[in-house]
């Protein structure tokens, strides 16, 4: 009589099979868990709240001397208004705009006899409307420009830096008789020389920039900040990567 073969070593191979096959997805659902949780999106401060919204956001806007509070008319060139490229925007009284919430815009102004305005700002539901405040020239105003933006790595200009570049080259046109500093931020953890040097070879090439427009070298200055870092080793936003690399200019002489 034949003799019958036992199947229990089979079931325990085959047990022990699936039980590894569960055991490596189990780990794989960890794995990519934990990696995934190392990277975030770049949103607007409010996203979370409970005023989230995809509608467009109604926001009024208005301009107005900072010392009176007397309204202005000027123009304004924005960027995230159209996607693509930035766009002037005539601001008289109460201008009314519609925003959208995901999107970060910046605004730049440059008037005659005020200092240049340049700032970014989130569609918040919550702001109704917002008024922009331009500040009459006088020596010593200072602003940090939004966005001059140079390539990784280098002191070479970012094509997205032309906006700004054009900005700042108007408002030395308009005001004949300025004359400015170029500033540049301290950047991240480095040996204080080399950071010394990689600030103002930023601000160098500003300030080549708008020699090479037509702006007398003799109304520019890079001025020469203490040789000091963030504390920061390297950019854990695209916040902090901008900020290490911004530019400033003040007044000197009016």
């Amino acid at each position: 009589m034949p003799r019958k073969i036992s199947s229990g070593p089979a079931k325990t191979a085959s047990t022990f099979r699936a039980q590894r096959s569960m055991l490596m997805v189990a780990c794989a659902l960890f794995l990519s868990t934990e990696l995934s949780a190392q990277f975030t999106v770049e949103r607007s401060p409010w996203l979370d709240s409970e005023a989230v919204t995809d509608d467009p956001i109604e926001q009024t806007w208005r301009v107005q001397n900072s010392v009176n509070c007397r309204p202005l008319d000027v123009e304004l060139t924005i960027e995230g208004l159209n996607p693509r490229k930035p766009v002037s925007l005539h601001i008289h009284e109460d201008t009314i705009l519609k925003l959208q919430p995901q999107r970060r815009y910046t605004r730049i102004c440059v008037e005659p006899d005020y200092m240049m305005f340049s700032d970014r700002v989130y569609a918040d539901p919550n702001v109704e409307s917002d008024t922009l405040r331009l500040m009459p020239l006088s020596i010593g105003l200072k602003v940090e420009l939004e966005p001059i933006v140079f390539y990784p790595g280098t002191n070479e200009l970012y094509f997205s830096s032309i906006p700004t570049l054009q900005a700042l080259l108007k408002f030395m046109e308009v005001n004949p008789t300025l004359t400015i500093a170029i500033e540049s931020s301290h950047g991240f953890t480095q040996p204080s020389i080399d950071a010394g040097m990689a600030r103002r070879k930023r601000a160098r090439a500003v300030f080549e920039y708008l020699v090479s427009s037509g702006i007398g070298a003799a109304r520019l200055a890079i001025e020469q900040l203490p040789n000091r870092t963030s504390g920061i080793s390297e950019p854990r936003t695209i916040e902090e990567a901008e900020a290490a690399q911004r530019i400033s200019v003040r007044v000197t002489n009016y």
